[in-house]
C-alpha cells in the first residue's frame, strides 16, 4: 500500500517550472497562500547561468538562481534541511523517513531516467540536467514504487524504486543530482503581508544579476553567452556544434528552464508586488519583463534557425544585444524604486 504524505494531494497543481511549482505546493500545504509567481519573487529567483561540459558533450542553461528555496524559506523565518549522498541506500532511507513524518521532500533528479519525461527529450541529444525537481509524496515498499508530483502533470506520477534510484544518482552530466534532497521547515503562517521581505528579495535579486558571484552567471553571463554562441555560428558548423546550439535553444524555451519563462514569471511577480505594496512603478517594470520574455522566446527561435540559415545570425546578434540592454534596464529601474522607498 502506498504511504502518502497526509493531504498533500489536495495541493497538487501544474505550473510553469519544476522548482517554483514544487515550492508553491509545499508552501500551500503548510498554509502559505503564495502563488508560483510570489514563490519565485520572494526567493529572489531571477537569474541566468549556462555551461557546456566538454567531457560528456552536454549543455546546461537556466534563467533562475540556484538558491531560491533557501531565500524563500528565510523570507518567512524558516529554513531548509538539505543533503547529498554517495550512499544510495542512506539517501533513500533519509527521504523515506520524512515521508513517514508527513513531510513532503523535494528531490533533485536527472530527467533522462524519468520514464514520463522521455517524450520531451526525443528531439535533443545532449541535455546535461540533473537538477530537475519533483516532490516525493509517497512510497510503496511492497510494489517498490514511489509517487512523485511533477509540474507538467496534473496527476501523480508513479515510478519504480529502480527508476528513482537511477534518476537520483545519475552521474553522466556536468550537473548531477547527487542524491540531493530538500525539506522545508517553516513557522506557522501569519496574516502579515511580506512587504519588507519582498523588498529585500528584490534587492537580493539585483545584486545577483548585476554582481554575480561566479563565472557565466547574471547579466555578465548573458554577455558571455552571446559572445560564445556567435563565435560558434560564425565558424565552421559541424554536427556537434549544431547539437549544442539546438540544445540551448530547446532549454531556453521548450523545457521551461531558460530566460523567457522566468522573465514571464518575474513580470507577474512584480505586478503582484505592485498591488501588494501600492507602488505603481512596479507595474511598469512588470511590463518590461513581460516584453523581455517575448524577446527571449524570439532568441530561442533564432538560435534554431541560425544553425540552418546563416542569414539569421545578424538578427540573433541584435536580439541578444536588446536582451542585455533590457536586463540591465530592468535591474536599474528596480534599484531606483528601492532607493525611492527607503
Amino acid at each position: 500500500m502506498m504511504r502518502v504524505v497526509k493531504n498533500i494531494l489536495d495541493y497538487q497543481t501544474m505550473g510553469s517550472n519544476c522548482s517554483t511549482t514544487v515550492s508553491k505546493i509545499i508552501f500551500n500545504y503548510y498554509g502559505y497562500p503564495f502563488s508560483e509567481d510570489m514563490v519565485f519573487g520572494l526567493g529572489a529567483g531571477l537569474g541566468f547561468i549556462y555551461q557546456y561540459y566538454v567531457e560528456d558533450n552536454s549543455c546546461f542553461l537556466s534563467g533562475k538562481n540556484e538558491s531560491i528555496e533557501l531565500n524563500l524559506a528565510y523570507a518567512v523565518g524558516g529554513t531548509v534541511v538539505t543533503g547529498s549522498f554517495d550512499d544510495e541506500d542512506l539517501a533513500w532511507e533519509t527521504v523515506k523517513g520524512y515521508i513517514d513524518k508527513d513531510m513532503p521532500v523535494i528531490l533533485d533528479l536527472s530527467i533522462r531516467y524519468l520514464p514520463y519525461f522521455k517524450p520531451y527529450l526525443a528531439e535533443v541529444k545532449n541535455i546535461g540536467f540533473g537538477l530537475h525537481n519533483a516532490i516525493l509524496a509517497g512510497y510503496d515498499d511492497e510494489l517498490e514504487q514511489v509517487m512523485l508530483l511533477d509540474h507538467r502533470w496534473d496527476a501523480p506520477q508513479i515510478i519504480s524504486y529502480q527508476e528513482l534510484r537511477q534518476a537520483r544518482a545519475a552521474k553522466e552530466s556536468g550537473v548531477n543530482s547527487r542524491n540531493t534532497y530538500k525539506v522545508y521547515l517553516l513557522p506557522e503562517c501569519t496574516t502579515k503581508k511580506p512587504d519588507i521581505e519582498l523588498m529585500h528579495a528584490i534587492r537580493l535579486n539585483i545584486q545577483r544579476m548585476k554582481y554575480p558571484f561566479a563565472f557565466k552567471m547574471g547579466i555578465d553571463g548573458i554577455k558571455m553567452f552571446r559572445k560564445e554562441i556567435l563565435k560558434m555560428l560564425q565558424g565552421d558548423m559541424d554536427n556537434e556544434k549544431q547539437d549544442i546550439i539546438l540544445t540551448y535553444s530547446y532549454l531556453m524555451e521548450r523545457l521551461g528552464t531558460g530566460g523567457g519563462n522566468f522573465r514571464r514569471i518575474y513580470g507577474r511577480f512584480l505586478s503582484e508586488a505592485g498591488k501588494m505594496t501600492g507602488i505603481e512603478k512596479f507595474q511598469e517594470v512588470s511590463k518590461l519583463y513581460t516584453s523581455l520574455a517575448r524577446t527571449w522566446k524570439k532568441t530561442s527561435n533564432l538560435l534554431a534557425k541560425s544553425v540552418e540559415d546563416s542569414s539569421c545570425i545578424a538578427e540573433l546578434d541584435e536580439t541578444l544585444n536588446v536582451i542585455i540592454e533590457r536586463e540591465i534596464q530592468g535591474m536599474n529601474l528596480l534599484e531606483d524604486i528601492l532607493e525611492e522607498v527607503k
